[in-house]
């Protein structure tokens, strides 16, 4: 990699962590329509369509049999969805990972200024800058930690790092 300020890119990842979490725009899923009571209430309908045997839970092979996608895909998406590796995803785990995946869709498309399906690092810079520059509050060109932490954040996707590595039950 060429030497680009090491320091912007670090503020670019805490940026667009805020940004992945609401700096953008509101919370509400697309497919709940604005305004809507349940947020998630389209990810629910969908959920309810995926879960077979209604029992409230997915398994791999329901979501797999059920999804739009390849099979191949489905599956890696199910494995990005079982939050717990329970070897089954609820309702609550299946909205999360759709207002994640859907947040994270939002900032590629807010970073990729040319729109072009891919990231540069000029693109990614640019970015960084205009995070930096919602940060710096006085204009000093420094960002203190009361300016930090009184920027915009919108915490409407939990973000939860596990601290143990998950473990898969096999299925029967």
């Amino acid at each position: 990699m060429r030497k680009t300020s090491s320091s912007l890119f670090a503020l670019c990842a805490v940026g667009l962590l805020g940004a992945a979490t609401g700096w953008l725009g509101g919370a509400s899923s697309p497919a709940a329509g604005p305004g809507a009571a349940d947020p998630d209430a389209g990810y629910k309908q969908i959920f309810r369509r995926l879960d077979a045997d209604g029992d409230g839970a997915v398994t791999e092979k329901e979501y797999t049999s059920r999804s739009r996608w390849p099979a191949e895909q489905a599956g890696k998406i199910w494995r990005a969805s079982d939050a717990d590796g329970d070897g089954k995803v609820t309702e609550a785990e299946y909205c999360r990972n759709r207002r994640v995946t859907d947040k994270a869709k939002e900032v590629f498309a807010w970073i990729d200024a040319d729109k072009d399906g891919k990231l540069t690092e000029p693109e990614a810079v640019a970015a960084a800058k205009r995070i930096f520059l919602e940060m710096d509050k006085d204009r000093s060109g420094d960002v203190t930690t009361p300016e930090y932490l009184s920027t915009r954040w919108e915490w409407d996707v939990e973000v939860n790092f596990l601290k143990v590595p998950r473990t898969r039950k096999q299925a029967k």
